[in-house]
């Protein structure tokens, strides 16, 4: 619903025919969820929304729990976009809560970030406790676009089916680990990691170790390929496809190879992509 680190609203068209049927759909590393926004096959009857990020958690829960009270708070803070000042001080309460557990919702706070986030240049570091206001040369601000979004109706609908969670990854996937679900898994790349200052994920093998032990949910995993990959998750034994993208790096926005990794076989899209994907 608003730009965010990781760039997935330009990979959902693709990645979306590969969500299998689910009863249960859930976004482990949750950012802006763009996957959920933009496929066709959501929502399914229960949708989640998980990130370690409280602050995101709280945007999400305001939106899905009291959507027009949400944006009834939104409303009051327009007139403090443009402000320097107001940004740097609702800059330093967020982060001075940044690993609290608040109580959610909060819609004031949630206000707020949105404030920020949407004031500030995500194209190679997102929100930071040094972020200074960027001002877009736009002509409609991006936070009347995401507004404006909050009454479109396939926001309204996704939304009103949408539940949160503010877990760790590992403690998220052991607890969805269910029939029926489908896991889409999306944790800052390998080597990336220093885009996401405030949430450093340096278990990367622990986590493909776990994703290995999964016993009845469907996953698929979205990585850059890198060198432990092919001996965790070995190709002959897991499915891998490769799509050739571009980097929205600010900085390099070169051909990259997008990897998206799953435990289950699709067959219905064998048409698409030919039956010796494996």
């Amino acid at each position: 619903m608003f730009p965010y680190l990781g760039g997935k609203a330009n990979h959902a068209q693709w990645i979306s025919p590969y969500i299998p049927q689910c009863s249960t759909y859930c976004e482990v590393f949750g950012g802006a969820m763009w996957l959920y926004w933009q496929s066709d096959k959501t929502p399914v009857s229960t949708n989640v929304y998980n990130d370690l990020n409280r602050h995101l958690v709280n945007v999400f829960a305001c939106a899905s729990k009291d959507r027009k009270h949400y944006q009834e708070v939104l409303s009051t803070y327009v007139y403090d976009l443009g402000s320097e000042e107001m940004f740097n001080e609702y800059r330093d309460e967020v982060f001075e809560i940044y690993n609290n557990n608040f109580i959610i919702p909060d819609y004031p706070l949630a206000a707020k970030y949105m404030v920020l986030q949407l004031q500030t240049f995500a194209g190679n570091t997102g929100l930071q406790p040094t972020s200074k206001i960027y001002r877009s040369p736009d002509k409609k601000h991006k936070f009347h676009i995401y507004t404006e979004k909050l009454n479109q109706p396939k926001y309204v609908k996704k939304l009103s089916k949408l539940t949160t969670e503010n877990l760790d990854c590992f403690d998220f996937i052991q607890k969805y680990d269910t029939a029926d679900t489908f896991l889409y898994i999306d944790p800052p790349y390998k080597n990336h990691e220093k885009y996401y200052t405030q949430n450093d994920f340096d278990k990367h093998n622990q986590l493909l170790e776990l994703l290995k032990k999964t016993k009845n949910a469907k996953w698929a995993l979205s990585y850059y390929e890198f060198d432990d990959l092919k001996d965790l998750l070995p190709p002959d034994e897991y499915v891998w496809h490769k799509q050739k993208t571009h980097s929205m790096n600010s900085t390099n926005r070169g051909e990259r190879t997008e990897l998206l990794v799953m435990n289950y076989n699709n067959h219905s899209l064998e048409s698409l992509f030919g039956a010796d994907e494996h």
